[in-house]
């Protein structure tokens, strides 16, 4: 059975998605993308830690982010970045997913190493995920840095960190992709900055 091919149609979904992403990155302040390389380059020079939380697609991102952050930014002489993202220890996710709710699966991981002074990188699209928002208030409650990667009209995750980047997009697969060119940049921004 032969499938049916309509490369007009198809051609127009990958263009109006890539116009989408330009559009929506286009429309971010760039100084909120500077603040959080403020943050995290004050986080390095005080030898605080970095964690990154998140669901789904945006779990992934908190995976790719701290991956980046934590190898792509080593500068031979310079001390290296602690960064952690909470959403790759499964076993532990699990456990308190299980054991308490899935509401808990991040605050209850920070309260265990989060210190006063380290930072929090929320990422969410929607910016009203209950495991996020319980991690920011603890993060809150242990005098951490708070930072979020929101989408859609930012949710409450907005409202409740230190800094946001708002991707105004209301397409998941639009925010996720400008929240991956996010933290490439600002990776790209922090190497730069701890090489001078």
């Amino acid at each position: 059975m032969a499938l049916s091919i309509e490369p007009a149609a198809t051609r127009a979904v990958l263009s109006g998605h890539i116009a989408a992403v330009r559009d929506a990155l286009a429309r971010i302040p760039v100084e909120s993308i500077e603040r959080v390389v403020d943050i995290i380059m004050q986080a390095h020079e005080r030898a605080r830690h970095i964690y990154i939380v998140g669901n789904g697609g945006s779990a992934s991102t908190a995976t790719h982010f701290a991956c980046d952050l934590g190898k792509a930014t080593i500068i031979d002489g310079r001390a290296r970045l602690r960064v952690t993202s909470l959403t790759d220890n499964i076993a532990l996710v699990t456990a308190w997913a299980n054991d308490a709710s899935y509401e808990r699966v991040f605050a209850e991981q920070l309260m265990n190493v989060l210190n006063a002074g380290d930072v929090v990188i929320a990422v969410s699209a929607s910016g009203n995920s209950p495991n996020v928002l319980a991690a920011v208030d603890v993060a809150r409650v242990l005098d951490a840095v708070t930072v979020g990667l929101v989408g859609f009209s930012g949710g409450r995750l907005q409202r409740s960190v230190d800094a946001a980047v708002h991707v105004a997009a209301d397409d998941y697969g639009v925010v996720e992709d400008c929240h991956l060119v996010l933290e490439h940049a600002i990776t790209d921004s922090v190497r730069s900055r701890l090489r001078a």
